[in-house]
């Protein structure tokens, strides 16, 4: 076991460093050592769910082999660490404290530094690894480095440090949760001022948020009003604070938001006021303090957007157990759908909350068949659709809980979770399952713009959608690969629609406008609409996928967009674009699938998605070589750790064929091979598929040989089989039946490709002679498709043979004779045998050049019949 640790009584840059260090060891365990600081307690307590760290409690000191410390050096500050020190197979030691006396002697590796902050040291790895962060990661971080430097202000700070920072900014590091947690002193002056402050302050609610006015006056001026504002929103539990100071003969206005919805410039804009969106300051020369407040008020109430509530962030449909189903059931649900925790209901009424932890005990004990209800927690904590979520902040911290359900009318309508609070409280650089959700980019904006440079009739057939949709009062959205081909800036005509409701109603409504032909398929809840002009629309309504079991076919229900996005394959499919008239052209972009397209990455939603459909591992290659995008790191991972686990052979050879034919009918097949290759697939497929580099270079020279043969043929060359043919070009005889099979079933192709290897070496041997005669040349290559000798000409290097084989094709290829059996009849030669000599004869003679055109057949077949009516057999 590899553990991560730091210091007891935790402090910020101690909490930092340890996530830090899990980025460059993400096999280790993280674990606090003792004690937390009440900041990275309260810090903690809201942020538990993303920051998987146990207590020491929690695991066996002796099951320890390597151990992590960052942010000391010393074995009496890490707890009861300190007792497993003598068995450990590693030590490692990250810190900017210099060594003392007291500090480990034996680790096996130390990095010390002595910069203002152990976080600085532990990123500074990162940035050098090149290892991708989150805006969560990067707010922590700087939180670490802000809390050992006092914001940078202590003369233990570093450039690096001031370095580290400005880089975790470009991260999308908030300061604004940074500024919650951090503290300063004050100086008395200040102290007295502030005290005055508090005393004067008022509380007002304005559109669900908390705001703090104080007005205060003094006779002689004093600085810092800004940082007391930052302070007082600090600790007073408030969205947003204006102090009024007057000061001799002016009033200071100050103003600090924790929210982008309270625009500090814009509510003092009758002050002329000016600053950043959260931060702002206006001075009003002989103003009356009682006055600004009047205006400021009458500001606030104008100018403040309302705020987020329950309605916006909450998921539904809601997934419920009822109160009779087993312990066992209620898991198996659990596990379907990765919940920890679920409400339970009697006759639609929420009557109590389970959770995984309930659960696992009660399986442990033996109970798996007992109802349910014996074991959920009936003082279930509820919200309604305007909670703010401000509201439901608190109410998780204060209860410790990490869902709310949503109820109105004593029904269940949605559930808002501790995740669903974060996805709100961190932007767009955020890991992508906690994305905020509609997440508004200039990219986003631009869309409307793409949307109308499409085709007319497209582009006014998406309108029209969406009018069908504000008719029926549902959102539309166009997805998948339409959406990531528009941004691309790639054709892509095929349009799939996701309808938030009943998509065959919709279907059904929208065609009565359209006048198309529509099949509807109730059981998926999916509908088709064909166009006079051949356009198809495909509509599905929103849903959600489970498996049952690894490679399974996914099982569907009905569910929001978010999961209808949740469920497909990789984040560039996984956008969509509203396309109602208001919101016309808005990206949606969850997971963070905009920012792959513009790095050109091919990325995975989620750690078992090759594990539930290992086909997805074929489209990320398919992807990867027709978009000219590289597989992700992690994904590339992930599809090496499932094809280890060898799920590919849970899947049906149907299946496997299905997506190899998508693959191979791409452009750049080479590529998609090499891919293949390089990650052991074919070895997964068949022991026997040895795929070399000289194959890959083959391959991509398929395209140039099959289009010199070209004019050679008046139909298509069938290209699959060719590619077929040369991937199996190495595989042993004895094994090639039961290899084809794995990438084709069409028994021509399969017939033909057999036959092309299995003659292959004999055509070699003969055809690598320096003189060949036409007979020969035909007689050995007549027998053959065209697919197949112009695989020969691409596989062999022998000069010969590409010499023979171009030498028949353009003049031996088409040498037939003109006369039939009729004509042997004709001339009185009794059929049977000799009928087979003579064509056969005729055909040689022809080849060799002897005779040209039928009067010269019908003449030789006549002496050769004379020639040979005395032998036995005529």
């Amino acid at each position: 076991m590899k553990v991560i640790t730091s210091h007891i009584n935790l402090d910020f840059d101690g909490i930092a460093s340890m996530v830090a260090c899990s980025k460059l060891y993400p096999e280790g365990i993280l674990v606090f050592s003792g004690k937390l600081n009440n900041d990275v307690k309260e810090f903690f307590g809201l942020y538990k769910n993303v920051l998987s760290i146990k207590s020491a409690n929690e695991i066996d000191i002796k099951e320890i082999k390597d151990l992590i410390i960052v942010d000391t050096n010393t074995a009496n500050r890490i707890g009861k660490f300190k007792d497993a020190m003598e068995n450990l197979k590693t030590i490692t030691i990250f810190d900017h404290h210099m060594e003392t006396e007291l500090s480990i002697k034996h680790a096996t590796h130390k990095t010390i530094k002595p910069y203002g902050s152990c976080t600085a040291i532990l990123v500074e790895e990162i940035r050098r690894n090149k290892i991708e962060i989150s805006s969560f990661d990067a707010t922590l971080f700087i939180l670490g480095i802000y809390a050992d430097t006092n914001c940078l202000t202590f003369t233990s700070t570093t450039a690096e440090d001031v370095e580290t920072v400005a880089y975790l900014l470009k991260k999308g590091g908030d300061l604004n949760i940074v500024s919650t947690y951090i503290q300063k002193s004050l100086t008395n002056q200040h102290d007295q001022l502030f005290l005055s402050l508090l005393l004067n302050m008022e509380s007002i609610e304005v559109n669900s948020y908390k705001i703090i006015i104080t007005v205060y006056s003094q006779d002689h001026y004093l600085g810092e009003l800004g940082y007391i504002a930052n302070k007082m929103l600090e600790i007073k539990d408030c969205d947003a604070v204006f102090l009024i100071v007057q000061m001799v003969n002016r009033c200071y206005i100050v103003g600090r938001s924790l929210h982008n919805n309270i625009i500090i410039p814009d509510i003092l804009e009758n002050f002329n006021g000016a600053g950043h969106a959260s931060a702002a300051s206006a001075v009003v020369k002989d103003g009356n303090p009682n006055e600004i407040r009047d205006i400021l008020l009458d500001s606030l109430f104008h100018r403040i957007k309302p705020q987020t509530t329950a309605k916006d962030i909450m998921n539904y449909p809601v997934k419920t157990v009822i109160e009779d189903m087993t312990v066992e059931e209620v898991n198996k649900i659990m596990l379907r759908y990765g919940h920890t925790g679920m409400p339970v209901v009697k006759d639609n009424k929420l009557i109590g909350i389970i959770s995984r932890t309930d659960v696992d005990k009660a399986i442990q004990h033996g109970l798996s068949h007992a109802p349910v209800k014996g074991f959920m927690t009936r003082e279930v904590q509820t919200i309604n659709l305007g909670t703010s979520i401000n509201e439901i902040n608190n109410l998780l911290v204060k209860h410790n809980i990490g869902r709310l359900p949503v109820v109105e009318n004593n029904i269940i309508v949605g559930i808002v979770t501790r995740t669903d609070l974060l996805r709100m409280l961190h932007g767009e650089k955020h890991p992508y399952w906690y994305k905020k959700t509609f997440h508004e980019t200039k990219d986003a904006m631009n869309c409307i713009q793409k949307l109308e440079a499409l085709p007319e009739d497209i582009s006014q057939l998406l309108i029209t959608t969406g009018a069908a949709g504000d008719l029926l009062g549902k959102n539309v959205f166009v997805v998948g690969g339409f959406v990531r081909d528009l941004l691309l800036e790639k054709k892509n005509l095929d349009i799939d629609l996701v309808i938030e409701g009943d998509g065959i109603l919709f279907a059904e409504k929208l065609n009565k406008t359209l006048g198309g032909k529509l099949l509807s398929h109730s059981e998926f809840g999916t509908a088709t609409i064909i166009l006079d002009n051949d356009t198809t629309l495909d509509i599905v309504s929103a849903r959600r996928e489970y498996y049952e079991y690894p490679a399974a076919l996914p099982k569907v229900e009905k569910s929001s967009l978010w999961n209808d996005l949740f469920r497909r394959d990789f984040t560039i499919n996984c956008m969509a674009i509203q396309i109602n008239s208001n919101g016309f052209g808005k990206l949606i972009d969850y997971f963070g699938g905009l920012e792959d397209v513009q790095n050109r990455k091919i990325r995975v939603l989620h750690n078992m998605s090759f594990i539930e459909d290992p086909t997805r591992i074929f489209r990320a290659i398919r992807f990867a070589s027709r978009l000219n995008f590289e597989i992700d790191r992690e994904t590339n991972n992930f599809i090496i750790e499932a094809i280890k686990g060898n799920m590919l052979s849970k899947v049906t050879d149907d299946r496997i064929r299905e997506e190899f034919i998508h693959i191979i009918e791409d452009e750049n097949i080479s590529m998609s091979i090499s891919l293949m290759n390089s990650l052991n697939i074919f070895k997964a497929m068949h022991s026997s598929l040895m795929i070399t580099d000289d194959t890959i270079h083959k391959l991509s020279n398929i395209d140039s040989s099959a289009k010199e043969f070209s004019r050679f043929s008046n139909g298509s060359i069938d290209k699959r089989e060719l590619i077929i043919t040369q991937l199996l070009h190495n595989i042993p005889i004895n094994k090639l039946s039961e290899v084809i099979c794995k990438f084709i079933n069409y028994r021509i192709i399969m017939t033909n490709v057999e036959m092309a290897l299995q003659h292959k070496e004999n055509v070699y041997n003969i055809l690598m002679k320096e003189d060949v005669d036409k007979l020969t040349l035909h007689t050995i290559l007549s027998q053959h498709s065209l697919e197949n000798l112009i695989f020969y000409y691409n596989d062999c290097h022998n000069s010969y043979i590409k010499h023979y084989i171009m030498y028949y094709m353009l003049n031996l290829k088409n040498v037939k004779i003109s006369i039939t059996g009729k004509d042997l009849l004709d001339l009185n030669i009794k059929p049977g045998p000799i009928y087979k000599r003579i064509l056969d004869e005729t055909l040689k003679a022809k080849v060799l050049g002897k005779i040209y055109d039928k009067t010269d057949e019908i003449r030789y077949a006549v002496e050769l019949y004379e020639k040979i009516k005395g032998e036995d057999d005529v």
